[in-house]
């Protein structure tokens, strides 16, 4: 096992599926350990042959340029995955998810298990990843809880970069304690304090779906969705400049979220994390906080989020918000719509996670919740939704109390 072989002191072979931000900060720091690194692009003729990181947080690690070579760059995943002994997800929105774990599938090795992960481990990556591999090889699931990094690309296929690195990082596994010790692999790669947690927590923990739907909300929720902006009165920053109206939102949404895992909570989830999102954010950025009075100023005041932009097209008579971006097409189905289920199952009444989805939906031409505020509308399936997924929260939330998760539907 992969686990055995580092500490055996023995090369490992991992691989990262995606080219996005998160692949060019992994690879120098999984190749700085001595493994091989593969990346598994759909554009393997856009990358360098050498591949560098640079570090803008020398408080987390005094160095402040890394690089490699990596392994393999290809399109191919028979090149690869055979070979694995841990796949990372990385780099691409979660809503992709589905499709790359389509694609790894055929190629799995049959010798031995192997570690399948994501990095961002919301929006239910293990029951995506079963509904998907549908057991067919011996894996063990594993995701960080967030990215490890606020990070960027400086050059696509050269050049990453990391604005700041997480203080502590969750490992999410299937039964919450690790039983498979990834996180031994993964703490000399990523040099973080890492701690265990499950998916259902990941799935819950505040994350994009909490901070990008409820900015943009407050900042658009007027718009007719054609109407272009004069781009000097909008903000350029999405947290650093993020207004009151956003503010208003972010913090009334992290109301509702809290509800909803307390909710769980009195149906049985064994789980005594604080889901505040000020608590959260602190524990993963510490000093780079300057202003950590509330929520509002732990965003607008993270070193780590300064950089993070809102996506803006150039129309004729000013400037309008990129629709077909993560934060629209992800964080909805992938997050705002499993809150909704989950808030469902608990009783919980989320009034503005409501309203988020029913303006969201529109701008992307789909329909998640239905008038009647339920989760019933034409595109529903696109979404990650537990209740039609033939999960039992609640027989999983009690298992882990019991040290295993609950079987899931198939």
């Amino acid at each position: 096992m992969a686990a055995a072989a580092v500490a055996e002191g023995r090369q490992l072979f991992i691989t990262l599926v995606g080219g996005g931000n998160s692949t060019h900060c992994f690879a120098p720091l999984a190749c700085a350990q001595g493994h091989k690194v593969a990346i598994l692009t759909r554009r393997p003729d856009d990358w360098s042959e050498t591949v560098e990181v640079v570090n803008d947080d020398t408080d987390w690690l005094p160095i402040t340029k890394m690089e490699c070579k990596p392994h393999v760059i290809t399109s191919d995943p028979a090149a690869c995955i055979p070979h694995s002994d841990i796949i990372v997800i990385a780099g691409i929105p979660i809503h992709h998810n589905p499709a790359m774990l389509q694609l790894i599938k055929p190629h799995l090795p049959t010798n031995k298990k192997v570690f399948i992960g994501t990095i961002c481990a919301y929006g239910g990556f293990d029951w995506v990843a079963h509904r998907e591999l549908d057991h067919c090889a011996d894996y063990s699931l594993f995701g960080t809880q967030l990215i490890p990094w606020c990070c960027g690309t400086l050059e696509y296929g050269k050049t990453g970069i990391i604005i700041g690195a997480k203080r502590i990082l969750r490992i999410a596994t299937e039964d919450g304690k690790d039983p498979d010790g990834i996180k031994d692999l993964l703490r000399p790669i990523l040099r973080q304090n890492l701690a265990d947690t499950d998916f259902l927590a990941s799935t819950l923990w505040p994350n994009n779906p909490s901070l990008h739907p409820p900015i943009l909300y407050g900042l658009f929720k007027d718009w007719d969705g054609k109407t272009p902006y004069d781009a000097a009165t909008l903000p350029v920053a999405i947290y650093a400049e993020m207004n009151d109206a956003s503010a208003k939102a972010v913090c009334d949404l992290d109301d509702e979220l809290v509800a909803i895992t307390e909710g769980l909570k009195a149906k049985g989830w064994k789980n005594a994390d604080d889901f505040r999102f000020r608590k959260c954010v602190l524990e993963n950025y510490l000093e780079q906080i300057s202003d950590n009075t509330d929520t509002v100023t732990c965003i607008r005041t993270n070193k780590a989020f300064a950089k993070h932009k809102i996506p803006y097209q150039q129309v004729d008579g000013g400037v309008v918000p990129v629709i077909a971006h993560k934060f629209f097409e992800t964080d909805l189905p992938f997050g705002l719509v499993t809150f909704k289920d989950i808030a469902l199952l608990c009783g919980v009444e989320t009034p503005l996670i409501d309203k988020i989805i029913m303006w969201n939906q529109a701008l992307i031409d789909k329909e998640y919740l239905a008038a009647d505020g339920s989760l019933s509308g034409k595109d529903i399936g696109e979404c990650i939704v537990p209740s039609r997924m033939g999960i039992d929260l609640i027989g999983l939330s009690k298992s882990f109390a019991n040290g295993s998760p609950a079987k899931k539907a198939r």
